[in-house]
């Protein structure tokens, strides 16, 4: 039988457990860690703002008290655990430290000091457009590196992205990702956001997640959701049939192939939408004329660095100087061949593969 663990429609954000003034504090706080002010609370666990000597100002999940007796809650913060580890990219939130089961399980987390996206556009209102699109990529990147690693979300959505004091926006709340292959039943998410063909119980995959990008891309930019109901079914009925207001006449400035390529991600038939995230991000920063991520300047024509006239320039031989030291491997003061660090299954110990 499935267990339905979506998000039913009612406030703007993900619903959380209101913080209790005066309540008791975590009946366990792993070594090294200093509790300070509870940030809030989900489903599966209670959010602090704790230093650590080491990792500095962190967001450490504890388990709710009662995932001991609900196997489905628990099963999700084992997941968040396991999952956000084995992440490691610019935008989505880090994570250093973290144990998955038992009493004595946690998760030490990236402090994002700027709050959520959802956040964000309630107190900001429309952002300008440039702006948006910054967003926009930083969330689509952020989602194709998950993707990379073969892990679903499955609620890509703005109360789950978490924006850095700097501006920058991380993808994080992985308690409902799915490592790829792994058999699931459960339809979770949340209803504003989810694939129509979730809605009909089929299983979630990259092109749904895209499809919940797109509707966030829609939101960020258009200010205001794309699909509205006040019940679960009023939702998917929205997701199936209704068509959303043009972006354009929400946002005049707004170009044509950026609304095409915001409709095509959303499209209801997920084999006409964009293959991946990273496709998605492409098409966005190329109509936004955003540059991409780490590109060089291109060297004067005047300075080749190929052909006869590179042989003596020093830039060549410093390339090849280096791309035979790279092809040797480094080695250390005995001339013993150094071997790539490591690191273990959590935090600073987290193996990258």
């Amino acid at each position: 039988m499935s267990s339905d663990t979506a998000t039913q429609p009612g406030t703007r954000s993900s619903p959380a457990a209101p913080v209790e003034s005066g309540s008791a504090g975590p009946t366990f706080v792993p070594s090294s860690y200093t509790i300070g002010a509870r940030l809030g609370s989900g489903q599966t666990s209670h959010v602090y703002q704790a230093e650590h000597p080491v990792f500095g100002t962190v967001a450490l999940k504890l388990p709710r008290p009662e995932l001991s007796a609900r196997p489905v809650l628990r099963r999700m913060f084992e997941n968040e655990v396991a999952i956000t580890v084995k992440l490691a990219h610019r935008n989505v939130v880090s994570a250093y430290d973290g144990f998955p089961t038992g009493e004595g399980a946690f998760l030490a987390l990236e402090y994002c000091g700027g709050g959520t996206l959802d956040q964000h556009l309630l107190e900001r209102g429309r952002l300008p457009l440039e702006r948006c699109f910054e967003l926009v990529i930083d969330v689509a990147e952020g989602l194709a590196h998950t993707h990379s690693r073969k892990v679903l979300h499955r609620d890509v959505k703005p109360a789950n992205v978490f924006l850095t004091e700097q501006g920058q926006a991380k993808l994080g709340d992985f308690g409902t990702g799915l490592f790829m292959g792994e058999e699931s039943e459960e339809r979770v998410g949340t209803a504003f956001y989810m694939a129509p063909e979730v809605f009909e119980g089929r299983s979630a995959g990259v092109l749904s997640d895209v499809y919940s990008l797109g509707i966030l891309a829609y939101e960020v930019i258009g200010g205001e959701r794309p699909f509205v109901g006040d019940s679960f079914d009023a939702l998917m009925v929205a997701h199936h049939t209704a068509v959303p207001k043009d972006l354009r006449r929400l946002r005049p400035g707004l170009s044509n192939s950026m609304a095409r390529i915001v409709a095509k991600a959303m499209m209801r038939d997920p084999q006409k939408r964009f293959a991946s995230a990273e496709e998605f991000a492409k098409a966005v920063r190329a109509a936004a004329g955003l540059p991409a991520p780490g590109a060089a300047a291109a060297e004067p024509a005047d300075a080749p660095l190929t052909g006869r006239s590179s042989r003596s320039d020093p830039r060549a031989q410093a390339t090849s100087e280096r791309e035979a030291a790279a092809k040797a491997g480094a080695r250390d003061e005995d001339g013993k061949r150094e071997e790539p660090k490591r690191r273990g299954p959590f935090g600073w110990f987290r193996r990258d593969k």
